[in-house]
């Protein structure tokens, strides 16, 4: 699991042997970089922190694995990440600051170093405590946190952008409250198909391992997004899915939110694929979960989880308008 940093490190005391420090006069990029630690280990990528030494604060760099760095393919999935995430200015996505490459040629991108719990983490609490009011939080300030989510991936439909791995993971809930849709690097942008990107990867999600246990991660399994939150449509095709694939990824979130269990059950990923192909997802009001659950948030749930993409939500501000005339009367039901 990434380890986020502390305050102190994220936002330093401000000093003027920072802000006085000389610039060079002739700036060398590979030598922007200094003080680099580990955050997290990905199946493609690295994803450090570091000192840039110009602006004299600390940020997040992000690279390719070594061994995988002169992929061409994952090159060119990983540049148009940074870009992705560049040109998706909102209040719930993350700044990035540059894009580059390294003195080895090798492309990298840094962006604003951030902290705080991860959903999944949130909801980890939560179920272990069997209640929504954890940590100071409660189910309306949980509901909020998807709200903020439903805004950014409303933002990224409207700019011709679909995430496709939304999940709790990719959700940051920070100490001001902050929420951040995190990772686009399985996004799919209109225009040219994106076929091309996959000439060393399959489509067929049966081949994926009967040991696999965690059906959080993929690295054993031949799929892009994360199976336990993937739309049936996701199986057919990773090219075929729009934004109702996000709004289903969505409501398997609030469906866990909850009801404080996983919406697609099974505990390997063959199971959870046949789950998706074949399962019928039970109501979250009809599903024991020892939490009370508003009849009126599991329908929004159950409308952004229909098997048919035609009879779910067809946009992502119409699940926002039905989700905020609940936070503006939790009662309503």
């Amino acid at each position: 699991m990434a380890r986020y940093p502390t305050h102190e490190v994220a936002y330093p005391r401000v000093t003027l042997d920072d802000t006085d420090h000389p610039l060079p006069r002739r700036p060398d990029s590979r030598m922007r970089y200094a003080y680099f630690s580990t955050i997290a280990k990905g199946g493609t990528c690295i994803i450090s922190s570091c000192k840039d030494l110009h602006l004299m604060r600390t940020i997040c760099h992000k690279q390719l694995r070594a061994d995988l760095a002169d992929n061409p393919v994952l090159q060119r999935r990983f540049i148009r990440e940074a870009r992705v995430t560049a040109m998706l200015q909102h209040p719930n996505t993350i700044p990035t600051y540059e894009l580059g490459r390294s003195a080895d040629g090798h492309p990298y991108f840094t962006m604003k170093l951030v902290y705080g719990a991860t959903f999944r983490e949130i909801l980890e609490s939560c179920a272990a405590a069997q209640s929504h009011n954890v940590d100071g939080r409660s189910l309306m300030k949980l509901i909020d946190v998807l709200s903020q989510v439903g805004h950014a991936l409303h933002y990224a439909h409207r700019h011709g952008v679909v995430h496709r791995d939304v999940k709790p993971e990719n959700i940051l809930v920070g100490p001001f409250d902050e929420v951040l849709l995190l990772d686009w690097g399985l996004a799919k942008v209109w225009g040219k198909d994106d076929e091309q990107l996959d000439a060393n990867s399959t489509d067929d999600a049966e081949s994926a391992s009967e040991d696999e246990t965690d059906v959080s991660l993929t690295s054993k399994a031949p799929l892009d997004a994360t199976p336990a939150y993937m739309s049936p449509e996701q199986l057919i095709s990773r090219n075929a899915v729009d934004r109702r694939s996000d709004i289903y990824s969505w409501g398997a979130i609030l469906y866990e939110l909850l009801t404080l269990r996983r919406m697609v059950q099974g505990e390997t990923v063959n199971r959870v694929l046949d789950f998706l192909r074949h399962g019928q997802v039970q109501k979250p009001t009809a599903r024991p979960s020892g939490v009370p659950v508003s009849k009126h948030l599991a329908e929004i749930c159950m409308s952004c989880v229909a098997r048919d993409p035609g009879m779910r939500y067809q946009s992502m501000d119409h699940v926002i308008d039905h989700l905020e005339e609940w936070l503006l009367d939790p009662t309503y039901d």
